[in-house]
């Protein structure tokens, strides 16, 4: 089918293009093919725009685009182009479009207009104005012997490979993948089904993954791939299967119908070896966990203050005993603090019931004394090592301590 498209421009406003002259007449001609196409099979929809002088920029071209309809641009698919018109030699561009329709019937590209600016003979001044086009439709038709195919499948070679990851024979647990993979030939991928049905079996709980279409082409032979995968999880014991699957479909090659099958996939799975707890159970083991937690919270509610009250009179009774006041001594040692040491020894005397045995180790005080603040041509290193001997033999000493520590259980 050919339109012929002779309009006159409708100019934008002077303030920014030209003004044209009546005798200016763009031709834009529109090329459909008029004979029927079938389902995925690709055909060419030609566009040409002539001038009588030039066009400054590429005119506006309509993508064509829309549902249940493949678009390609072929390589090369735009270029220049003349012709004669009344004589003359017009030039100009053409568009060239692959168009492959994905569903039967009638399909309507829609009338859009085109934006074409081209020089003003007279001044070379851009004149620009939008060119409707005129409906351009297609007609999509199926094989007589492909009328009953569901899922439509029209194409010069279909095929199907499957994969399985895992074992067959599975525990509770385990999982299986199975990949499916269908290339077809002479159309879109995008007419191959999905391969992998929805799971039914309460044995297996299945885990889909996105499918991966892939496609391409060769001097506008279309061809392409779907990737179909599912992970399955087994839930049960019992005997179960991946179902067979089974596609017929159109051979443009042969003009007839063909089967492609891939087989099932058997499974064997084990049983459980412990079930989940039921319903009963597990409220059981929430009210005994709550009672347990309630009992133990009254125990220390009760508990915790006479337990405390026991540790504050442990505290206070050692820090008032004898061993308190060694332990000072032997930190103001440690520390080389002399008047910490003295300190500490006048506390522990008047703790001790019978305090003796001391005289040798203020001896060693005295002498660190002595070693510190003597004259700086006399002044010896205070021995505090001397003085923790002499410490160790009044712990040794039975000394007996004023207080005693009060019972555990009073």
């Amino acid at each position: 089918m050919r339109y012929t498209l002779l309009l006159l421009l409708l100019l934008l406003p002077s303030e920014v293009f030209s003004q044209t002259s009546d005798t200016i007449q763009p031709q834009v001609t529109v090329e459909a093919p008029s004979e029927d196409v079938i389902v995925g099979q690709p055909t060419t929809v030609l566009i040409k725009v002539l001038v009588p002088t030039f066009m400054p920029s590429p005119p506006g071209f309509p993508s064509l685009e829309q549902e249940n309809l493949l678009v390609r641009l072929p390589e090369r698919a735009s270029g220049p182009v003349s012709e004669s018109v009344n004589g003359e030699t017009w030039s100009g561009v053409q568009r060239r479009y692959r168009i492959y329709p994905l569903v039967a019937g009638p399909l309507d590209l829609g009338t859009t207009e085109m934006t074409v600016t081209f020089a003003d003979p007279d001044t070379n001044a851009p004149i620009k104005a939008s060119v409707p086009l005129p409906p351009i439709t297609i007609n999509a038709v199926i094989p007589d012997a492909a009328d009953d195919l569901y899922p439509l499948i029209i194409g010069t070679g279909f095929e199907i490979e499957q994969e399985i990851e895992g074992s067959t024979d599975m525990q509770a647990g385990d999982a299986i993948t199975r990949r499916m993979t269908a290339r077809i030939s002479g159309t879109s991928s995008i007419l191959i089904p999905p391969l992998i049905a929805e799971n039914e079996d309460p044995l297996l709980r299945p885990y889909p993954k996105e499918p991966r279409l892939s496609e391409t082409e060769d001097r506008g032979v279309l061809s392409g791939q779907r990737v179909d995968e599912t992970v399955y999880l087994a839930q049960d014991g019992g005997q179960t299967q991946l179902p067979a699957v089974s596609f017929r479909w159109y051979n443009l090659s042969t003009n007839s119908v063909e089967t492609v099958e891939v087989d099932a996939v058997d499974l064997t799975l084990a049983a459980p070896k412990s079930g989940p707890p039921s319903t009963e159970k597990l409220v059981g083991y929430v009210l005994w966990g709550g009672l347990l937690v309630l009992v133990g919270w009254a125990f220390v509610r009760r508990a915790l203050p006479r337990y405390q009250a026991w540790n504050n009179a442990r505290q206070k009774a050692y820090q008032a005993s004898c061993d308190y006041a060694l332990a000072q001594i032997h930190r103001a040692l440690k520390a080389q603090d002399l008047s910490g040491a003295y300190s500490a020894l006048e506390l522990w005397k008047q703790r001790s019931s019978d305090p003796q045995g001391y005289s040798e180790f203020e001896a060693r005080l005295a002498e660190i004394g002595s070693a510190r603040y003597a004259a700086v041509s006399a002044q010896k290193s205070p021995d505090w090592s001397r003085a923790i001997s002499a410490l160790d033999e009044l712990e040794s000493s039975p000394a007996k301590p004023a207080h005693s520590l009060p019972q555990l259980n009073p």
